[in-house]
């Protein structure tokens, strides 16, 4: 007997057939899915508890974001990696998969504010016992890790606002005779400009909304680490639910593709600027890789962030910021337009917290973006001299 065909109500719902084998697509297929057809390919993973190398429903994987999650982890080094819908989403899903209620966790004391909220409001109270360390003096790091086991060690590639460099591998050494991961939280360079885990960093977490994706246009964040250690970090993300939408991370690839160039750009630029501002009569200090001191050497570029410290403090600086025209006063980083904020009123409120990095009034953070370098430079000095 013949089958009736399905009426129209039904058509415009039924699932599209496979596409037919042919030409492969330049660029990888935005999969916008929540859920799959299961098949004996996905029964047979299931079986084996795999539900990664198969998709089931897009919380737990999905084609589009799993090649982004390869490409990510490639680019650093590592074995594998999980994508969420932020940064903190990233670091969110690491802190509570590895590690456990009445575990120490050292953390740098120089960390982005709103990972210190995430410390002391939700995980040292679910039992964690936080304990903070000086990340650019190891030695700080030697003796809290002697003075009793960790679960995990916490910092920062680039210290958040004032783009300090701890010695990356003194820290990962450190770690390593005492048997305890390293997670560097790699928000403000990028893979170009240093890799930690070739270095003996254990996990990398960063926020993909920054330099990776490049265009502040997409929130996204990534753990890359160890295989077998990112399997937690996978349990933990679907459990706590922040997983990357495909649409997102199709945006995140596309912006991962001119990352070289931007890269360049930003570099060539925050050296005109640095240069130009570390005599400037109004301002104080400048923070930025390679000035005062040279680069170290496990660091391959200066990345596009630096800050600077305005005679006449933070009124000075809110004068400042209302006074450019090219760069945006706005928070973030790592877009292809340059941005300038004040941790004070952004990411470090807290008084505490202020004091505790040494965060002098007047400080100004600024994200280099691609624009041509002169029209910076003149829009720095017009706002020095504006709010005089």
């Amino acid at each position: 007997m013949q089958r009736k065909p399905p009426s129209p109500r039904t058509r415009v719902i039924a699932a599209d057939a496979p596409s037919p084998a042919g030409q492969v697509p330049i660029v990888t297929p935005t999969v916008q899915s929540t859920t799959f057809r299961i098949d004996g390919a996905l029964n047979d993973a299931m079986d084996r508890g795999d539900y990664r190398s198969q998709f089931l429903y897009t919380r737990m994987g999905n084609p589009t974001v799993r090649a982004l999650e390869e490409r990510l982890a490639e680019l650093h080094h590592a074995e594998d990696a999980v994508c969420t819908a932020s940064g903190m989403g990233a670091l969110s899903a690491l802190l509570f998969a590895h590690t456990h209620p009445g575990d120490r966790v050292l953390v740098a004391s120089a960390l982005y504010g709103v990972t210190d909220s995430l410390l002391d409001r939700y995980l040292a109270p679910a039992g964690r016992t936080i304990e903070r360390f000086d990340a650019l003096q190891p030695d700080s790091l030697r003796h809290a890790l002697d003075h009793g086991p960790a679960a995990l060690v916490l910092v920062e590639t680039l210290t958040n606002p004032l783009v300090d460099a701890p010695d990356l591998p003194a820290l990962a050494t450190l770690c390593q005779q005492h048997d305890t991961p390293l997670a560097v939280d790699y928000t403000f360079p990028n893979p170009l400009v240093c890799t930690p885990i070739p270095l003996g960093a254990t996990f990398v977490v960063e926020s993909l909304s920054k330099s990776i994706a490049g265009h502040s246009d997409v929130h996204g964040g990534l753990v890359c680490g160890p295989r077998d250690a990112i399997h937690p970090v996978w349990e933990a993300m679907l459990h706590l639910g922040p997983c990357l939408d495909p649409h997102a991370a199709t945006l995140v690839r596309r912006g991962l593709k001119t990352l070289a160039l931007r890269t360049d750009a930003m570099q060539v630029g925050l050296g005109r600027i640095a240069e130009h501002l570390a005599t400037h009569p109004d301002v104080a200090r400048i923070h930025a890789p390679g000035h005062p001191h040279p680069l170290p050497s496990w660091l391959q570029g200066r990345g596009g962030m630096m800050s600077l410290v305005l005679r006449g403090g933070d009124p000075r600086a809110l004068r400042f910021l209302d006074a450019l025209r090219i760069i945006e006063p706005a928070t973030s980083l790592g877009g292809v337009e340059s941005l300038a904020c004040l941790p004070f009123n952004t990411s470090h409120r807290l008084p505490a917290s202020r004091e505790r990095i040494g965060l002098q009034p007047g400080t100004v953070r600024l994200s280099v973006g691609c624009e041509d370098p002169d029209d910076l430079l003149a829009d720095l000095d017009h706002a020095l001299s504006a709010s005089a």
